[in-house]
């Protein structure tokens, strides 16, 4: 396999930004004169905003527009000093009510690409290992290479691959002193979730494994004081545990935080991590608005936000189950992804959602691989149930006409994601009181949901079903070929009452006789020439 040098990287991410930025969904700027979160406008156009990271909505909340605007008035635009020397008036403030909400020490940074770089290299020593999730965020990946370059081994595993993870462990156990494994915790492409539960359990068996979380995307729309999806799972932090959250995005403000249970490393990274001690602080509107939002979070308000955003997310996965639109993971985050495959089907897709009147994102490389291009699509507390029906209607009406302008297939978009889709992977009504679910491989059908149906430890459950696809498919002989038939029937509330599988294949008429008749019946298909 050819080396990717670092140029070609570079060239590559190059290129795929302009043929979008050429296509008109890239590199774009907001019009008007002002944002209310719902709508957007660009081009000329004003649409549903589907692309914001603020899924609470707080970064419009007035009580955060206030007190940044009385926190200019007091103490100017900026504080021009690094925060080693000395604090403005704010932080304090701030540090006390963050710490509430984790319960844990915590350092606040610039942002939480600045954040990386400064803890990633100070927390893992030179005799320690790292292993990176594949989808783990660009700037985690970023500030981990920085370590090769004192000799720490960095390799990548595919996404969410525990038995690819215990593997590199157990490779690494009796070479290093420690093994950081790191993760999103809501990822920010596919808004699937780390296998948390699973990753304890590991570190329970591997004394040496400790987890650094990136929940950027979890923070503030789920957990206890908005703490975000990992505090969610593990409700506290153990000192194995690195976790980032941030005052960005659904927080409504600027920064990021870092939660460090482990006060020995904290004192280390707060005394000397690079960007901590040489890069300017917040400044005091972003820390005056994250206080008021500190505020919110360490309310019971908070949850009642939570509430309303699951509604709707809810909303739209209940909508998104209706078509055949090629969801790539389902969850109950904001974050969907809708496979495109091919960038030029991502760069029509994206573009006629825009000329429709609605803004999502394009997902491309170097955020996700090429072939996985796709489409972004966020939900807000902004966004109003009728904005979401409309959305829904039109991403099914352009997403075929993106795949025909383009040449594209839903079958090519399916192995590309690795979920099998086809035309033949339905959801059909069959009259007014049942649902008919249909699909050709056990890759489209929930695990979860099947595992529940069938049983978990028996040969019907996905793993055995994924044995059986993978021996009986792809063979010369076309007799040693199956088709898969999955069925699930489910009623009016979308709750499964029957679920089952066949298969079809080419047998022989004899196969199950006794061997005398088959070998007698073997003989008459195949006789002995005469000489």
């Amino acid at each position: 396999m050819a080396k990717i040098k670092h140029n070609n990287f570079l060239d590559t991410v190059d290129e795929v930004i302009t043929n979008a930025t050429n296509a008109g969904v890239l590199h774009l700027h907001a019009e008007g004169p002002g944002l209310n979160g719902r709508k957007i406008k660009v081009n000329g156009i004003e649409s549903f905003h589907f692309g914001t990271t603020g899924y609470l909505g707080l970064e419009q909340d007035q009580r955060l527009k206030n007190a940044a605007i009385e926190a200019i008035q007091k103490y100017g635009t900026q504080f021009p000093l690094s925060k080693i020397y000395i604090s403005h008036p704010l932080y304090a403030e701030l540090e006390e009510k963050i710490e509430a909400i984790y319960n844990n020490p915590i350092l606040i940074t610039k942002n939480s690409t600045l954040g990386h770089i400064a803890v990633i290299p100070t927390a893992v020593r030179d005799e320690d290992a790292v292993i990176l999730d594949h989808q783990v965020h660009w700037s985690v990946q970023n500030a981990a290479q920085f370590l090769k370059i004192r000799g720490i081994p960095v390799s990548l595993i595919r996404h969410n691959s525990m038995d690819m993870l215990e593997d590199r462990i157990k490779r690494l156990s009796g070479k290093v002193k420690k093994i950081w494994y790191m993760a999103d915790g809501v990822y920010s492409m596919y808004g699937d979730y780390a296998p948390i539960e699973d990753l304890i359990s590991l570190c329970e068996k591997y004394p040496q494994l400790n987890l650094y979380f990136d929940d950027v995307h979890g923070m503030s729309w789920k957990g206890h004081n908005g703490s975000g999806y990992v505090m969610e799972v593990l409700k506290e932090l153990p000192e194995k545990i690195l976790l980032f959250g941030t005052l960005s995005k659904t927080f409504g403000a600027s920064g990021a935080v870092l939660v460090c249970p482990d006060r020995k490393l904290f004192r280390k990274i707060k005394n000397f991590g690079g960007p901590l001690t040489f890069s300017a602080q917040l400044e005091p509107s972003a820390v005056a608005a994250a206080s008021t939002s500190a505020d919110i979070h360490l309310s019971t308000e908070i949850y009642s936000l939570q509430k309303a955003l699951q509604l709707r997310i809810n909303y739209f996965n209940e909508l998104l189950s209706k078509t055949n639109l090629p969801l790539i993971s389902k969850n109950d985050s904001p974050v969907f992804y809708i496979g495109t495959g091919l960038p030029a089907t991502g760069y029509n897709f994206v573009k006629r959602m825009l000329d429709e009147g609605f803004f999502v994102n394009l997902g491309l490389f170097p955020a996700v691989p090429v072939k996985n291009t796709g489409v972004r699509i966020t939900i807000s507390c902004h966004n109003e149930l009728e904005d979401i029906k409309a959305l829904v209607d039109a991403l099914e009406y352009h997403y075929e006409k993106a795949l025909n302008a383009t040449n594209n297939t839903l079958e090519r978009v399916g192995k590309a994601f690795n979920i099998g889709l086809n035309p033949t992977t339905i959801k059909e009504k069959s009259g007014s009181d049942v649902s008919v679910n249909y699909a050709e491989s056990i890759e489209d059908i929930d695990t979860d949901l099947w595992n529940k149906l069938l049983g978990s430890h028996n040969m019907l459950n996905k793993e055995g079903l994924q044995f059986l696809e993978k021996c009986f498919s792809h063979n010369d002989q076309k007799e040693h070929n199956w088709n898969f038939h999955y069925f699930i029937i489910t009623d009016q509330k979308d709750d499964p009452i029957l679920a089952t599988f066949l298969t079809s294949g080419l047998w022989k008429n004899d196969m199950l006789a006794p061997e005398s008749v088959s070998k007698a019946i073997e003989q008459d298909r195949n006789p002995i020439p005469m000489r």
